[in-house]
């Protein structure tokens, strides 16, 4: 019987408490899992999989089918659960384990072999034939040639059949549509632009469309708080001054009536706003939104200001290019978009062509390796007050690893904070 007395509890235990404490977080987590990564425990995590198998997976449908003297074992494991951010590494941890104690096997079984009565080289072709069917530990479950295959060929047929499905998120808009073909799933995006160039009024254009269209969206703001991203978008809904809206300087029916109304269009978007968390706090959040309501877009503003822990050999985007590998892993983790704000030097404003390039982005290696997409925003009545452009936004596509690159024009209404199209075209 396991005793939790006086000592901390082991990874296989852990993630156990974890299951035992939430059930949802199996099917997350299920593959890849046996139960000889549970050691002395491998029939609690059979009885598990039983469970799913047979119904919903419940702390009360696995207690039922375990005798009763073991439901204080249960309720003990449960106890041992921490945080869900820590599953990933006591999963990877439970892996390693077993493969440690698989090549401790055939290191002794080989040892045993190795006499005068049998040929060495008989002994190597087995040590050979037995190594190569081990993984490490960071080994994909369950993909071989075959399947791969067979599952890009069934995508292919799907899209044969229905033509949307080749297409991502899809925003209305469009002129960023075609551009895109939509905010493709499990790409990491990336807007540029100087300061109150309007990359926060054009993420939340995509964010609120796509949830207009019932798209899961989440937002990441390390800089704005909450109250200020609802200020800008309520002023885009209604279509009226922002500074006014935000002062209370709007009749009063514009608050009481039409903000009332249509404060809903808010309730569904996810926005958090605490300051200076790490990517992987932002990645575990959308674990967590994947798995209890769904997630289809995420937007980081902005991504100088995520945390990371600095390592001894880290130069000036180190960290940086981290922190979009995470949020990339992240994308393809939950099956969804991320797109991240990013700040663009000064230096450009010391030139003729003010147009930021993706050179110019802060920290721009880690930022250019790791985008899928990156678009550069530039508006010449920034710099130019009577340009003859005035209102114009040019979303300059300078990277898309699966698209083509060029420019769109779009209409920047700065009072609104509202994107439209110049014009409508089909």
């Amino acid at each position: 019987m396991t005793d939790f007395t006086g000592r901390a509890a082991e990874p296989h235990e852990e993630v156990l408490g974890a299951l035992l404490k939430d059930p949802s977080l199996y099917p997350g987590y299920k593959h890849g899992l046996t139960p000889e990564h549970f050691k002395e425990l491998d029939w609690l995590y059979r009885i598990i999989q039983e469970t799913d198998a047979a119904e919903e997976l419940s702390f009360r449908g696995i207690a039922s089918r375990i005798p009763v003297d073991r439901i204080k074992l249960l309720h003990d494991l449960r106890g041992t659960f921490i945080s869900e951010s820590r599953l990933p590494s006591l999963i990877q941890q439970l892996k390693k384990d077993v493969l440690a104690e698989e090549l401790k096997s055939l290191s002794l079984e080989t040892l045993g072999k190795v006499n005068d009565e049998n040929n060495p080289d008989d002994v190597l072709r087995v040590l050979q034939q037995r190594s190569l069917s081990l993984f490490t530990s960071e080994s994909k479950d369950g993909s071989t040639p075959d399947k791969d295959v067979d599952g890009w060929v069934d995508y292919i047929l799907e899209i044969v059949e229905d033509p949307k499905k080749a297409f991502g998120l899809l925003s209305g808009m469009y002129s960023i549509d075609k551009m895109t073909t939509g905010w493709h799933r499990q790409d990491f995006s990336v807007i540029g632009a100087r300061t109150s160039m309007g990359k926060t009024a054009f993420v939340l254009e995509m964010l609120m469309r796509l949830n207009a269209k019932g798209h899961k969206c989440a937002m990441f703001s390390l800089e704005m708080a909450k109250r200020q991203l609802f200020n800008r978008m309520m002023a885009n809904i209604l279509q009226v001054d922002f500074e006014q809206f935000r002062t209370g300087q709007l009749p009063k029916h514009f608050y009481t009536e039409h903000m009332v109304r249509e404060k809903k269009r808010l309730t569904s978007l996810y926005i958090d706003d605490t300051r200076a968390v790490s990517a992987d706090y932002i990645v575990d959040e959308m674990r967590r939104l994947k798995r209890t309501q769904g997630l289809d877009f995420v937007v980081v503003d902005y991504l100088q200001d995520v945390r990371e822990q600095g390592e001894s050999n880290d130069n000036g985007g180190s960290a940086l290019a981290r922190v979009c590998r995470k949020l990339r892993a992240g994308a393809q983790e939950m099956d969804c978009h991320v797109m991240g704000l990013s700040q663009v030097v000064r230096g450009v404003e010391d030139r003729k062509d003010k147009r930021p390039g993706n050179a110019d982005l802060a920290g721009s290696t880690g930022i250019e390796t790791s985008a899928d997409v990156i678009a550069l925003l530039y508006r010449d009545d920034y710099y130019e007050p009577t340009s003859s452009s005035k209102g114009i936004l040019e979303v300059n596509f300078t990277k898309q690893r699966n698209g083509s690159r060029g420019k769109v024009e779009l209409m920047y209404d700065r009072q609104t904070q509202r994107i439209t199209e110049l014009e409508y075209r089909r």
